[in-house]
C-alpha cells in the first residue's frame, strides 16, 4: 500500500507538476525515481517478504517481534552503509541525467534521501501488513498522503522552488514516517537483531535481489532507452503515460497484493493453497480487466484531467498498451505464488532474465522508429514473455488447474474493444464518442460477468461484502 499511496499522490499532484514542469523536467524526475528504485532492490534486501514468509512459522509472539525487529534492524543498516558513497560521488551520478541539469548534484542529494527513508518505511509497513494492523496502517498511508500533497503544492505553487522543492517535500514526509514507523513496530519489546533468525529470512530473501532488479529492467529499462534512443521530450511523455497506465495496478492489484501473500501463507495445506489461487485467479483477473479497459478507452480523458500543458496530449496513444502490460502483470502474480509458497525464489531470475531479454530486443528495435509508443508496445510483449515463463516453471513445482477460458476469454474481449474503439469516426462530437466509449465498456462488463460461474459471481459478491463490514468493525474500533 505504501507504494500504492505514493503513486496515489503523484496520481493527484499531475495536473500541477506537469503545469510546472517541462515534459524534459518531467522526465528527469522519472529517471531519478526509477534509478532509486533500482538502488533500493539492493538495500532493502527483500527482507520485507522475509518478514512476510517467517513471521507466520511461529505462534510465540517474542519470536514474531524478533522477527519484525530483525528485518527492520538489518535494512536500516544497509541502507546507510550504501547511501553515504552515493552521497560522496553525487556530483558524477548527476552527469548522467538527461540534458544535464544545473542542479543535477542538488536532485540526486534530495534523491538520496528520499531512497534512504523510503527503505526503512517499506520495511515498517510490511511488519504492519503482516500483523494485520490494517486500520493503523491506513491512518499512516493517509497522513503521509495528505501530508505529502500539501508539502508539494507549497514547495510548487508557493516557493516556487522547481523540482528541488518536489523532492524535497517528498524527503521531509518520507523522514517522518519512517521514523514513526520504527517507534510504533519497535515499541513493546527489546530492539534486536536475533543471527538463528537473519540467517534463514536471508536465505528466503536474497534470491530475490537479483530477481528485484531484474523486474526493475522489466518496468524501468525502457525510459533509459527512450533517453539514448530517443529524446527527452518523448522520455516526459511516456513518463506520463507509464503513470496513467499503471492505475489499475494501484488502485486494484496493489493493495489486493498487500493481503494476498500473507493470506496464502496462512492457510495450512498445500491443497487449500491451489485451490485459493485457482479460485481467485478469474475474479481479480476480471475486476484488473476492467480498470485495465476503462484506462485504455478514456485514455484521452485521463491525459486531459492530468496534464497541465497541451503538449502532454501525445501520452495517450502509449496508455492502452501499458494498460494491457499491468494485466499480464497481475496474471504473473498468481502464476510465480507457487514459488513462494514452495520456497523455489531461487528460481525467480531466470524467469525475469527471460522476459528482460525480450524486453531489451523489443525496445531495441521498436523504440528508434515509434519513438514512447514503441517502448510501451515492447512493456505489454515483454510481461507477456514473462507470464509464458512462469507458467512453465511454476506449474513443476506448484500444479495449479486454473480456468483458462474465464481469464483469457474476457481479456481478449476486452482487446477487441479497444480495438472496435480506435476506429470511431473521427468527425463524431466529444459526447458522442464518449457515449460509445461508454457503452462499449458496459456491454464488455456485463459478458465478461457472465464468463464466471454461479459460485465465482457469489464469492465475489461476498469478498466486497465481507471487505466492507470489516472496513466499518475497523472504523467502528478505532473510534
Amino acid at each position: 500500500m505504501s507504494e500504492q499511496v505514493g503513486r496515489l499522490a503523484g496520481f493527484l499532484l499531475l495536473p500541477l507538476t506537469t503545469g510546472y514542469l517541462s515534459p524534459a523536467e518531467f522526465g528527469v524526475r522519472e529517471l531519478l525515481a526509477v534509478s532509486l528504485t533500482l538502488v533500493a532492490q539492493i538495500a532493502g534486501l527483500h527482507l520485507g517478504a522475509g518478514v512476510s514468509r517467517f513471521y507466520f512459522e511461529s505462534s510465540d509472539e517474542r519470536v514474531r517481534a524478533a522477527v519484525a525487529s530483525t528485518a527492520v534492524l538489518t535494512v536500516t543498516a544497509a541502507v546507510g552503509l550504501l547511501v553515504g558513497p552515493l552521497l560522496l560521488v553525487s556530483g558524477s551520478l548527476a552527469t548522467w541525467l538527461p540534458g544535464s541539469p544545473p542542479d543535477g548534484d542538488v536532485y540526486v542529494r534530495l534523491a538520496c534521501g528520499v531512497f534512504a527513508f523510503q527503505c526503512i518505511r517499506e520495511v515498517t509497513n510490511k511488519v504492519l501488513q503482516t500483523q494485520q494492523r490494517s486500520a493503523l496502517f491506513a491512518c499512516l498511508s493517509l497522513s503521509k498522503l495528505l501530508l505529502e500533497i500539501g508539502l508539494q503544492i507549497t514547495a510548487l505553487v508557493v516557493m516556487r522552488w522547481g523540482l528541488s522543492g518536489l523532492l524535497l517535500a517528498v524527503l521531509v514526509s518520507e523522514a517522518l514516517f519512517a521514523l514513526l514507523g520504527c517507534a510504533i513496530v519497535l515499541s513493546g519489546s527489546r530492539p534486536q537483531v536475533r543471527w538463528a533468525l537473519l540467517a534463514p529470512m536471508l536465505a528466503y530473501s536474497l534470491p530475490l535481489i537479483p530477481n528485484g532488479a531484474l523486474q526493475f529492467g522489466l518496468h524501468s529499462a525502457d525510459r533509459y532507452m527512450l533517453g539514448a534512443l530517443s529524446d527527452d521530450r518523448s522520455l516526459g511523455l511516456y513518463a506520463l503515460a507509464y503513470k496513467l497506465g499503471y492505475i489499475p495496478n494501484y488502485l486494484l492489484l496493489g493493495p489486493f497484493l498487500l493481503i494476498w501473500y500473507p493470506f496464502i501463507f496462512s492457510l495450512p495445506a498445500r491443497d487449500a493453497q491451489r485451490e485459493t489461487v485457482a479460485r481467485l485467479a478469474p475474479i481479480v483477473l476480471l475486476a484488473m480487466g476492467g480498470a485495465c479497459l476503462a484506462t485504455a478507452l478514456f485514455a484521452r480523458e485521463l491525459v486531459a484531467l492530468s496534464a497541465g500543458r497541451s503538449d502532454y496530449s501525445e501520452a495517450a496513444a502509449a496508455i492502452p498498451w501499458i494498460a494491457a502490460g499491468y494485466w499480464l502483470w497481475a496474471l504473473y502474480q498468481f502464476l510465480q505464488t507457487g514459488l513462494y509458497v514452495d520456497k523455489q525464489t531461487a528460481r525467480l531470475p531466470w524467469i525475469t532474465l527471460a522476459a528482460l531479454a525480450a524486453n531489451l530486443y523489443l525496445n531495441a528495435i521498436l523504440v528508434p522508429t515509434l519513438g514512447f509508443l514503441g517502448a510501451s508496445i515492447a512493456t505489454a510483449l515483454t510481461f507477456l514473455v514473462l507470464c509464458v515463463a512462469g507458467h512453465e516453471i511454476a506449474q513443476r513445482v506448484f500444479p495449479v488447474t486454473y480456468r483458462w477460458p474465464a481469464i483469457l476469454g474476457p481479456a481478449a474481449a476486452g482487446f477487441a474493444v479497444v480495438l472496435v474503439a480506435g476506429f470511431l469516426p473521427g468527425s463524431l462530437e466529444s459526447g458522442a464518442d464518449r457515449a460509445l466509449r461508454a457503452g462499449l465498456f458496459v456491454s464488455w462488463l456485463i459478458a465478461a460477468a457472465l464468463s464466471l460461474t454461479a459460485a465465482e459471481r457469489r464469492a465475489a459478491l461476498d469478498a466486497i461484502g465481507n471487505r466492507l463490514r470489516s472496513l466499518r468493525s475497523a472504523n467502528t474500533g478505532e473510534g
